[in-house]
């Protein structure tokens, strides 16, 4: 098995390590330490509607997917020419490229960018009492460096076309936009204070269009760093290839 496929199940095991034992740990402090007070019991009952909620749970399922299929090709390696069936792969790219990638790097980016300049905004004083700081640190910055080991261990190529990478993406966010309108309707709150302050103003659609920009943005990053990384790769193997055959 070649150094790159073993570098990606470790990237995959210690992703669901971590987010797994980070849930269990969150449920544990979370009982341990929250009250009863009307913020935390909303939250709690909220929880799976939060945006980093479906972001950690799509890098969990994701690594999942991926460990399955580096361990049938690991099984088949001795099978000459073996390749996992494309409807399989094909999926494993739109999942990676489409959701994980983009989503984890705008949820890094506006978290993390909103709780340095005003953390009420978008992280509220009493989820101190269900979220610890690292368990935040996981759920918004330990996210990064599961995507980047993808990109960095993983060689891919640009799709010929975007679309369905980019529908994917859409959908996604046209759902989630939903779900979190709904709970507005449903429950009178939105999810991010930072929306309740803007609502009824033309700055809450300026918001959603400058993080669907983001979205897009860092979905069409991916491509250039890929290719950046990986070319550099093979010039480098070439160069060492033709050491070797010098020196025989």
């Amino acid at each position: 098995m070649s150094r790159l496929a073993n570098l990606r199940i470790l990237g995959y095991s210690a992703t669901i390590l971590m987010h797994v034992s980070n849930i269990v740990y969150m449920a544990w402090y979370s009982k341990k330490n929250a009250g009863n007070s009307k913020e935390v019991l909303q939250f709690k009952s909220l929880e799976y509607r939060f945006f980093t909620t479906w972001t950690f749970i799509l890098q969990l399922a994701y690594a999942v997917y991926a460990l399955a299929c580096e361990y049938f090709i690991l099984k088949n390696a001795k099978k000459k020419d073996y390749k996992l069936p494309s409807p399989i792969t094909d999926f494993r790219e739109i999942l990676f490229a489409g959701l994980v990638w983009p989503c984890s790097m705008v949820v890094f980016t506006v978290f993390w960018g909103l709780y340095n300049y005003d953390r009420t905004l978008i992280f509220p004083k009493f989820l101190d009492e269900v979220i610890p700081p690292i368990s935040n640190h996981v759920i918004h910055t330990m996210i990064v460096p599961v995507v980047l080991w993808e990109v960095l261990f993983r060689p891919r190529q640009e799709p010929e076309t975007h679309a369905r990478n980019v529908m994917q993406l859409t959908l996604h966010l046209c759902v989630y936009v939903s779900v979190m309108y709904f709970t507005y309707i449903e429950r009178g709150v939105w999810l991010y204070p930072i929306f309740r302050k803007l609502f009824g103003t033309i700055y809450f659609f300026i918001a959603l269009a400058l993080m669907g920009i983001m979205f897009y943005t860092f979905y069409y990053v991916q491509w250039p760093l890929t290719k950046m990384i990986h070319s550099s790769k093979k010039k480098q193997e070439k160069k060492k290839a033709k050491i070797e055959k010098k020196m025989k």
